[in-house]
């Protein structure tokens, strides 16, 4: 038996650049303006707070940047809350972001689901490895859906539901344990370094870094450091859903 993982952005759907820079934009302004409605709290001592927009965009800053950390994307609320001395309400920034990501223009990448189908139908076991900043887990299984791939998907792992991130093995052996397979037959693939060293320190029999959708907007590029050097570079790459196949052929004779 054998699985095929996957990562979400950018390897199986997107966003036009022009858009991803507008929706990280708007979870900004979303979260700034959960706290600027909040009641301020009133220390006993002098605290130096920083301004609501300020807050919400360090806030954010400090979840993309953490490394191999699970959290769930309400204690982003309540780090920014913090930040700005304001009463945390992650409810109110919950429901507000699962409504951004119902409204933004999602599509897949070329040739994803065609390739997910043929894996299924080949016997593959599929599974994802997520990790999420400014989005719930339901919201981007919502976002599968729509694109009608979740119904391929066995495993889910996304780091807003579970302890660890990627590039923690952890949560890419937590996605295999439900498929039955072993880390030596499973080959992962995503676009980021996260990915590659993920799964190589997990033991998957290959980390492939998939580059057919690496056209990113700025400020996504820099909040996921999707611009950063790979090293040691990853044994393979690929360029087009369309060349999976031949692929992994390759990959198994090894």
């Amino acid at each position: 038996m054998r699985a095929v993982t996957f990562d979400l952005w950018h390897t199986l759907f997107r966003l036009a650049p022009e858009a991803e820079d507008r929706y990280v934009a708007r979870q900004e302004e979303l979260l700034a303006g959960v706290l600027e409605a909040a009641r301020p709290v009133h220390p006993l001592g002098p605290r130096p707070f920083i301004g609501a927009k300020d807050a919400a965009r360090q806030a954010i800053a400090a979840a993309a940047s953490r490394t191999g950390t699970g959290s769930p994307v309400a204690d982003l609320a309540k780090v920014a809350a913090e930040l700005a001395g304001r009463e945390p309400d992650p409810g109110t920034w919950v429901r507000a972001i699962e409504a951004l990501v119902e409204l933004q223009p999602f599509e897949q990448v070329e040739g994803a689901r065609t390739q997910l189908a043929r894996l299924a139908d080949e016997g593959y076991r599929i599974g994802v490895v997520s990790n999420l900043v400014g989005e719930t887990a339901p919201s981007i299984r919502r976002v599968m859906e729509r694109l009608d791939m979740a119904r391929f998907v066995e495993s889910w792992s996304f780091s807003e539901e579970l302890p660890w991130a990627k590039p923690a093995p952890e949560i890419f052996w937590r996605t295999l344990e439900p498929l039955g397979v072993a880390p030596a037959d499973a080959v992962h693939f995503g676009d980021l370094g996260s990915d590659i060293h993920g799964a190589r320190a997990a033991g998957f029999r290959s980390a492939v870094l998939f580059t057919g959708a690496k056209k990113y907007g700025a400020r996504y590029a820099s909040l996921c450091r999707a611009h950063d050097p790979i090293l040691p570079p990853p044994s393979h790459s690929l360029l087009s859903w369309a060349d999976l196949p031949a692929l992994l052929a390759r990959i198994w004779a090894q």
